[in-house]
């Protein structure tokens, strides 16, 4: 008997301290404010408008230019200037440049 009422005490005791386990706190609602914009105002850069677009893009047919009369300069094939196309001065265009021709061609009598 005393083994039986110990026994009840010591389920009753687990049974009283292992009540509900404890309520997590929930994660705050990021959309309860509504569609509120969270930034305070933009930072990012500003789109170019047309007329800066094809001011940095004439100053680089220009600067471009310049490598082509320099490939030119240096062409042995004797060609004219108006057959050749400045994509073709591999060798003296800088990266920029010979993409720039190869998505403006241009021939080298253009480049003045």
């Amino acid at each position: 008997m005393r083994y039986a009422l110990a026994a009840i005490l010591f389920v009753g005791s687990i049974t009283l301290g292992c009540g509900k386990p404890p309520k997590q706190a929930e994660a705050p609602d990021v959309m309860k404010g509504g569609d509120v914009d969270m930034a305070a105002e933009e930072v990012g850069a500003k789109p170019a408008t047309a007329e800066e677009l094809a001011a940095k893009e004439a100053k680089t047919k220009v600067d471009c230019c310049v490598n082509c009369l320099e490939g030119l300069s240096k062409d042995r094939s004797g060609d004219s200037p108006d057959k050749i196309p400045c994509a073709d001065f591999t060798a003296q265009l800088n990266p920029l440049c010979l993409e720039f021709f190869r998505s403006h061609p241009i021939k080298a009598s253009e480049c003045k």
